[in-house]
Order: structure tokens, then sequence, then C-alpha cells
């Protein structure tokens, strides 16, 4: 009888010391998740992009960041070269980009894209106040700037 007993409680102690052990890990696979979770990194978007704008060459001047909001200037080669001053905001967790010209004129209207994983790409439509015209634009983050 006493074997039986000691068993018994071997059985009993070595249970409680695994589901002991068990919810400690739990406990810090929970706080680990959380703090990924809270911690957002703000990319770095301020510099010169270059590509294309309706099929014309574009250049994005983005001179001031703050967090998520920015502001530079934007030139398309047109016929007429458009420059533009932009203000705009972004979302590091979704990687959105939206930005607006600021400028009055016929020509003026709203971003609206994406930003790549890595941050070097900017691409997506813009849409004419006046009228509603979208025009796409592919627009990349020149190296070093």
């Amino acid at each position: 009888m006493k074997k039986n007993n000691s068993y018994k409680w071997i059985f009993t102690i070595f249970l409680i010391l695994t589901v002991v052990a068990y919810l400690g890990c739990e406990k810090k696979t929970e706080e680990n998740g959380d703090k990924e979770k809270t911690e957002t990194v703000t990319q770095d978007i301020t510099g010169k992009w270059t590509g294309i704008f309706d099929g014309k060459t574009a250049v994005l001047d983005i001179t001031e960041q703050t967090d998520s909001s920015f502001s530079g200037r934007i030139n398309i080669s047109y016929r007429e070269a458009i420059n533009q001053d932009v203000k705009g905001t972004f979302s590091p967790s979704t990687l959105k980009m939206t930005m607006t010209d600021q400028l009055r004129s016929r020509f003026q209207g709203e971003y609206k894209g994406s930003l790549s994983n890595d941050a070097e790409n900017f691409s997506g439509t813009f849409a004419l106040n006046s009228d509603g015209s979208k025009y796409s634009f592919n627009l990349n983050k020149n190296k070093g700037s």
C-alpha cells in the first residue's frame, strides 16, 4: 500500500509541475505577441522618388516627415510641366499612402496608393478634383536619398 501511495504522490507532483510549466510558457508567448503588436516602426520616406505618372516622367521630393504625415513637392513632365506642393499621410501598418496637391490649379487632385514592404516603391492612382479623371503612377525611391 505504501508503494502505491508513493506513486500517487509522484504522479500528482509531476502533473502539477507539468501544468505550471505549460501555463508559464503560454504566458511568455502572449507577452511576446503583445509586444510585437504594439511596436510600430515608422518607415523613412523622405527623399527623391522618380518614376512614371500617366506615361510621363515624374519626380516626388518628400522633404518633411513627422511620424505618419509628410510634405514635399511633385514635378510631372508634361509639355507644360506641373509643379505642385503636396501633403500626405501613410500608415506603417497597412502601407497605404495618400497625398493631396496644395496649390490651386485645374490639375489639383489626390494621390492614393501603396508603399512597398521595403519602402522603396509608391504606386497607385491620381484622381483630378475637377472631373474625377484617374491616372496611374509608379515611383521608386532613389538610392541614397
